[in-house]
């Protein structure tokens, strides 16, 4: 106990104020959460089962996607009720006697998968891009069983550094945490932007190409690919959105140190943050046309059922 609770005694007075200094904004939270919690589960179990029907989408790409789903549907099931009862017990006592475990469970967890999603959405990044660039190569170079080993260990290397940043070097940690989302936000920004503009430059030169019956097959999967792309750049910029400003706030508190402002703007964008697990669901829907459909022919059969 003594660890945990030293570590979260330091968590608490740093992220945390008093429930007279934030009542409202906890109480508003509180009510935020346990609404997202039930978004993020259902939009991430429809957006698991229909993108194992979405014949359209590259296996490889699949499994990705359906990766980062797994990792919102985790922050549905298990982050946005643990926020839930940290706030609750520190509306009820400021301090850790009650709290400790729960605390830094949400603190670990929260830290785990929002690493985790940053590595998937890189991924889904580099996966489009080599699509883009390698075309008859790709499918030798990325398969199916090696998205799975990148997955996975993308999962051991994140929970590797989160438990020993945690547990062993948490000043340091803290400081490592923010120059690996810096840098996340970096190498995403320069990976999306090469998928964006190589993604264009295939897109404007498909309408010639597909003019030659010989290349028509190359031009569909060119064109397959490049607009797949293109659409998952918007899971990009809501990422973005609903990251940067956490990373921003996270940084100005560790330099400047904790005030109730501050701590009441890290609780804003912490819901932000977590945020994102809904949202990633509407993206893919809104953006691709299969999952859509898919989800919409699953809701309709659900119905006549219902009525029968």
């Amino acid at each position: 106990m003594g660890v945990t609770f030293d570590l979260c005694l330091e968590v608490l007075h740093k992220f945390y104020a008093k429930a007279e200094d934030l009542d409202a904004l906890y109480l508003t939270l509180c009510v935020l959460h346990g609404v997202l919690s039930l978004t993020a589960i259902l939009g991430n179990v429809l957006i698991i089962f229909a993108l194992q029907k979405a014949s359209s989408i590259p296996s490889t790409s699949r499994r990705l996607m359906q990766g980062l789903a797994l990792t919102d549907l985790s922050v549905g099931v298990l982050g946005h009720p643990l926020y839930v009862a940290v706030i609750t017990g520190i509306r009820q006592s400021y301090d850790c006697e009650n709290i400790h475990e729960i605390l830094m469970a949400f603190f670990i967890l929260t830290s785990s998968l929002s690493s985790i999603s940053f590595q998937m959405v890189t991924l889904i990044g580099v996966d489009r891009f080599l699509a883009i660039t390698l075309h008859l190569r790709y499918n030798e170079l990325v398969t199916p069983n090696r998205v799975v080993i990148a997955v996975a260990a993308a999962w051991i290397v994140t929970l590797t550094a989160v438990f020993t940043g945690v547990f062993y070097y948490f000043q340091v940690g803290e400081i490592i945490l923010l120059v690996f989302g810096y840098g996340c936000m970096l190498l995403l920004s320069i990976v999306y932007t090469k998928v964006y503009f190589v993604a264009r430059r295939h897109q404007a030169s498909i309408n010639s190409q597909a003019q030659v019956a010989n290349h028509l097959s190359n031009v569909t999967n060119l064109a397959r690919n490049s607009n797949l792309a293109i659409k998952t750049l918007y899971v990009f910029v809501v990422f973005e959105v609903c990251y940067l400003p956490y990373l921003i706030t996270f940084t100005v508190l560790l330099a400047s140190g904790p005030s109730v402002v501050l701590q009441g703007t890290v609780q804003f964008t912490t819901s932000l943050l977590m945020l994102n697990s809904s949202l990633n669901p509407i993206v893919f829907g809104w953006k691709m046309k299969e999952i859509r459909q898919i989800v919409k022919n699953e809701f309709k059969t659900l119905f006549r059922c219902t009525e029968s």
